[in-house]
C-alpha cells in the first residue's frame, strides 16, 4: 500500500469514527428521553477497501410497537371508565352510613317502627316524615351526582377530541418532513421517533392502527376502520351537551363525517379514552340512574294510599313533583330527581304529620282517604301497613342491571351490589390492562431503547479505533518526512 493510500485510509477511518461517535453521543443523550430509539451507524466497504458510512438506522420493532399502542388504548379505556365508576360508587359508599339510598330506606323503616310504638306522638310522626325527606334529598342528590358524572365525561370527550385534532396536526407536519427527507436520502431517524411518540399519545385517546407507504409515508385509521390521517388529517368533531338530565342523550364523536361512537356508529371505535368516557356517559351512568329512578318509583308505590274501599290509589307521603298520580309501570326516567315529600304532611310546609298515621295525605279534605276515621290516638294500623310495604315484592325494570322482582329493600341492596361489582370488575380490568401496558413498554424499550452500558462500551471501542487511525497517520507522517529528507 502506498503512503498516500495509507493516509487516505486513515483519514477516511477518522471521518467514519467521528460519525459513529456522533451517533453514540445521540444515544447517550436520549437514554432517558421517552420514545427515543437506539440509533446505529451502518457501515459498508467500498471497492477500494475503505470503510464508509452508509446510513444511520434506528432500532424498531413494528410488532412490539403495534402491541404497545393497542395495550395503551385498552388501558385508556379502562382508566377513564374506572374514574367515573368510582364517582358513582361514592353514592352508595358504606362509609356514608345511612346517607345512602339503602341507608335512608332503613332509617325510614326504623322511624316508622318508633312512630308505630307511640302513635300519639307528634314528634315521632314528624321524625318519620323527616326520614322520608332525607330519603328524597338523598335520591335527588344521587341523581344530580349521576348527571354530573355524565356531564364531566361529556366535557372530557370534548377535551380528548380537541387533543386528537392537535396531535393529528402535529403528525401531519412531522410526516411531511419524513416523506420529503426520505426522498432525498436524509437522516429521518429522529423525526421517526417524534412520529412514534405522537402515535403513542394518540392511541391513548382513541384506538388506532397504521399502514406504511413508500418514503415512510404513514396512514392512520381508527380501530373501527375510520380514516384519521391520509396525507392530511381528517376532521374529528364532537358537540358537547350543555345541560345533562335523565333521558338526555350525549352526541357521537364523528370522524370525517362518520360516527365512531354511540349506537348509530357505522365504524364503532373499540378502545381509548374516548370510548371509556362514552361507555360511562351512555351506558353505565344511565343504568345507575335507572336504578335510582326505580327506587323512587318503588317508594312512591309503597306509600300510596287508597280510599276506604281499598280502591283509587293515589300518591301518599312521596310523589312525583306535586302530582298525586302514581307513576306508570316500567322505568320512569328522572323520577329520582323529581320525587318530593307531600307538603300536606310536613310541618315545615304547614302540614300535619299525623296524616301519615291517619291517611288522607293526598287530599286532607277528602274523607274517603281517611283511615283513622275517629282520630284515635292509638291507631297504628297505617304505620304497620307502611312498614310491611318495605318487604312486599314489587316488579322493577331489569334494564338497569338490578333485580326485576324484589322487595323495596331488596332492590336497593341489589343496586348497591351492582355498582360494587362493577367497580371491582372495572378495577381488575384497569389493573390488568395497565400491567400489560407496563410489560409492553418494557419489552419495547428492551428491544429498541438505549443501554447506557452498551453505548459507553461502544464509545471506548471508538476511542481505541480513533487512536489507531491517529497512530497510522503519525507513522505515515514520519515516513514521508524521512522520504523527503532522503531526496534533498
Amino acid at each position: 500500500m502506498s503512503l498516500t493510500a495509507a493516509l487516505n485510509s486513515a483519514r477516511n477511518s477518522l471521518t467514519v469514527r467521528s460519525a459513529e461517535t456522533d451517533v453514540v453521543s445521540r444515544n447517550i443523550a436520549g437514554v432517558n428521553e421517552p420514545g427515543y430509539s437506539r440509533k446505529t451507524a451502518d457501515l459498508t466497504v467500498s471497492t477500494t477497501g475503505s470503510v464508509q458510512l452508509l446510513q444511520v438506522s434506528r432500532s424498531a420493532d413494528e410488532a412490539l410497537f403495534t402491541r404497545f399502542i393497542r395495550t395503551n388504548s385498552d388501558a385508556g379505556t379502562q382508566d377513564s371508565l374506572l374514574s367515573g365508576v368510582n364517582q358513582l360508587q361514592q353514592i352508595v359508599d358504606p362509609a356514608l352510613g345511612n346517607a345512602t339510598p339503602a341507608g335512608r330506606l332503613g332509617a325510614l323503616v326504623d322511624a316508622l317502627q318508633q312512630a308505630a310504638s307511640a302513635p300519639d306522638s307528634p314528634v315521632l310522626a314528624q321524625n318519620a316524615v323527616d326520614a322520608g325527606k332525607s330519603l328524597v334529598q338523598t335520591l335527588n342528590d344521587a341523581s344530580t351526582t349521576v348527571q354530573n358524572v355524565r356531564k364531566t365525561a361529556d366535557a372530557s370527550i370534548a377535551t380528548s377530541v380537541e387533543k386528537v385534532n392537535t396531535l393529528l396536526a402535529k403528525f401531519q407536519a412531522v410526516n411531511a418532513k419524513i416523506v420529503a427527507d426520505t426522498g432525498v436520502g436524509r437522516d429521518v431517524t429522529d423525526q421517526l421517533d417524534v412520529r412514534d411518540q405522537i402515535l403513542m399519545e394518540l392511541s391513548s385517546e382513541l384506538g388506532i392502527r397504521t399502514t406504511l407507504r413508500p418514503n415512510n409515508d404513514m396512514q392512520i385509521y381508527t380501530d373501527g376502520g375510520a380514516t384519521l390521517f391520509d396525507s392530511v388529517p381528517r376532521t374529528v368533531t364532537f358537540q358537547p351537551v350543555s345541560v345533562f338530565g335523565p333521558g338526555v342523550q350525549g352526541n357521537a364523536v364523528i370522524v370525517d363525517g362518520t360516527p365512531v361512537t354511540g349506537p348509530g356508529a357505522v365504524m364503532q371505535s373499540k378502545s381509548g379514552n374516548i370510548v371509556g368516557l362514552t361507555t360511562l356517559r351512555d351506558q353505565v351512568a344511565p343504568s345507575f340512574q335507572g336504578q335510582l329512578d326505580e327506587i323512587a318509583r318503588g317508594v312512591i308505590n309503597a306509600f300510596a294510599e287508597s280510599d276506604i274501599n281499598g280502591a283509587n290509589p293515589r300518591a301518599g307521603l312521596f310523589r312525583d313533583g306535586v302530582s298525586t298520580a302514581l307513576p306508570g309501570a316500567g322505568l320512569q326516567a328522572g323520577l329520582a330527581s323529581t320525587i318530593k315529600i307531600a307538603a300536606t304532611v310536613d310541618q315545615a310546609q304547614g302540614g300535619n304529620p299525623f296524616l301519615l298515621r291517619d291517611g288522607g295525605i293526598s287530599d286532607p279534605l277528602d274523607p274517603n282517604y281517611k283511615l283513622n276515621t275517629t282520630s284515635a290516638a292509638a291507631f297504628s294500623d297505617r304505620y304497620q301497613t307502611l312498614i310491611s310495604a318495605f318487604d312486599t315484592m314489587q316488579s322493577f325494570d331489569s334494564s338497569g342491571g338490578a333485580l326485576s322482582n324484589a322487595s323495596l329493600a331488596g332492590y336497593a341492596s341489589s343496586s348497591v351490589g351492582w355498582i360494587e361489582s362493577l367497580r371491582q370488575v372495572t378495577t381488575n380490568n384497569a389493573d390488568q390492562k395497565n400491567t400489560l401496558l407496563d410489560r409492553a413498554k418494557q419489552t419495547l424499550s428492551s428491544a429498541t431503547g438505549v443501554s447506557l452500558d452498551a453505548e459507553m462500551s461502544k464509545m471506548l471501542d471508538l476511542e481505541r479505533a480513533y487512536q489507531g487511525s491517529a497512530k497510522l497517520i503519525s507513522v505515515v507522517d514520519q515516513m514521508m518526512q524521512s522520504l523527503f529528507a532522503a531526496v534533498r
